[in-house]
């Protein structure tokens, strides 16, 4: 399998099902190097595909592993062949790791799969596939309180699979700069008593 040269914290978080700043910790406390690159016109650390294995990996094995044997863990990945190895060896540990493998790469195919279902204005603006809606405007109003099923209700557009997508997008894409309202222009009409100009 072909996997994406670089994951920012953001991304790596997705896979990883942890928080973005779990990851970075990781990342601050090493053995996992990671480089700068340039994306949206801004510096981020990103780590290549077997730092994110790793990640992964050590968590699946904190009990059997000890510090120092995840640091050699660590190394004997950087030694591997860029084929699929369905075994580490380090000292006299031998990790069976293709079920991890799968794993990392069915969730690496679920985060790329989220390019698939949004489409981008001409600034760039992420929006929900065969919408005008924009994807952080959608995760704002849930942060700010709305449910999905009040979302629905200004956005019929969407649907509760669309909603999801936002939100699983922008956990793997923060979105960079001011944030969007967390009303719904509908809803702070009908919260200001001017629900009328609804139908103007």
């Amino acid at each position: 399998m072909v996997h994406a040269t670089h994951y920012t914290a953001a991304e790596a978080a997705f896979v990883l099902r942890e928080p973005v700043r779990s990851v970075k910790k990781a990342l601050d406390s090493g053995p996992v190097r990671p480089t700068l690159l340039r994306r949206a016109g801004m510096s981020v650390r990103a780590i290549e595909w077997r730092d994110l294995f790793y990640l992964y990996a050590v968590r699946a094995l904190r009990d059997e592993l000890t510090p120092h044997a995840r640091v050699e863990f660590y190394q004997a990945l950087q030694r591997q062949p860029s084929e699929r190895q369905d075994e580490i060896r380090f000292g006299r540990f031998r990790v069976t790791v293709g079920d991890l493998i799968e794993e990392v790469e069915q969730r690496t195919t679920d985060l790329a799969a989220l390019s698939d279902r949004v489409t981008f204005r001409a600034d760039g603006e992420p929006l929900v596939k065969n919408t005008s809606v924009e994807v952080y405007r959608i995760v704002a109003l849930l942060d700010g309180g709305e449910t999905a099923a009040q979302v629905l209700e200004d956005y019929p557009s969407l649907s509760l699979a669309d909603i999801e997508t936002a939100r699983a997008y922008a956990e793997a894409y923060p979105k960079a700069g001011r944030p969007y309202p967390r009303l719904s222009a509908k809803r702070a009409l009908r919260g200001a008593g001017l629900e009328q100009l609804d139908d103007i």
